[in-house]
């Protein structure tokens, strides 16, 4: 009998060690926006503060809307990773950055995220499609994008743009593919800013 239950204690034992908690081995990254020298803020517009940016829709392909961080292994495959993670929505992160971007370079003070309140229009809307944004084996981050910037108050100052940027990683880590990534993604918020602010000349 002792013998029994020594080794239905002992299976026990097992039992727990086998289905004990183990460590989630997931990492979480975010987008991070890009500083501007101050330089390049100082020969802004000094309308710049008043203007009223809004960013969105944002939207992606359906294989980088998901969590997983994803890397292009061919012209028709793409890799997800099996531990790394994007922190945020991905829509969301693209978004968040563009915004600060460009705040920043404009030294705009009055941004606002899709969907805004109709009482709170902006006098200016960038709609961003991505349809390309991931990094490759050769090490290095790509973007492609259309992208729409227009004058929510004259129908007729309205700009459509095709976007393509790429820049190397330096390293194969998922924190230099995420920078480079970021870095690409300044890229185009410096573009986006160009447009507006000819634009804003235009409407002057």
């Amino acid at each position: 009998m002792k013998s029994i239950v020594a080794a239905g204690f002992a299976l026990a034992l097992v039992g727990c060690t086998t289905f004990s908690a183990q460590p989630d081995p997931s990492r979480f990254f975010t987008l991070s926006a890009q500083s501007q020298g101050e330089e390049s803020t100082e020969k802004r517009s000094i309308r710049a503060p008043a203007l009223s940016l809004g960013i969105g829709p944002v939207t992606l392909p359906g294989y980088l809307d998901r969590q997983e961080i994803v890397t292009r292994i061919a012209q028709n495959q793409v890799r997800l990773s099996e531990y790394d993670r994007w922190a945020e929505p991905l829509e969301e992160g693209v978004a968040r950055v563009v915004s600060q971007n460009v705040a920043s370079i404009l030294r705009a003070e009055r941004i606002t995220s899709y969907p805004w309140p109709i009482d709170r229009k902006p006098l200016y809307q960038i709609e961003l499609e991505v349809l390309r944004f991931e990094t490759n084996n050769a090490q290095e981050a790509h973007l492609a994008a259309r992208w729409t910037l227009r004058h929510t108050r004259k129908k007729d100052l309205v700009r459509y743009r095709d976007t393509r940027l790429s820049r190397p990683a330096g390293e194969r880590s998922t924190a230099a593919f995420i920078a480079a990534l970021s870095e690409v993604l300044g890229d185009l918020s410096r573009q986006i800013a160009q447009a507006i602010e000819e634009m804003d000349g235009k409407s002057q």
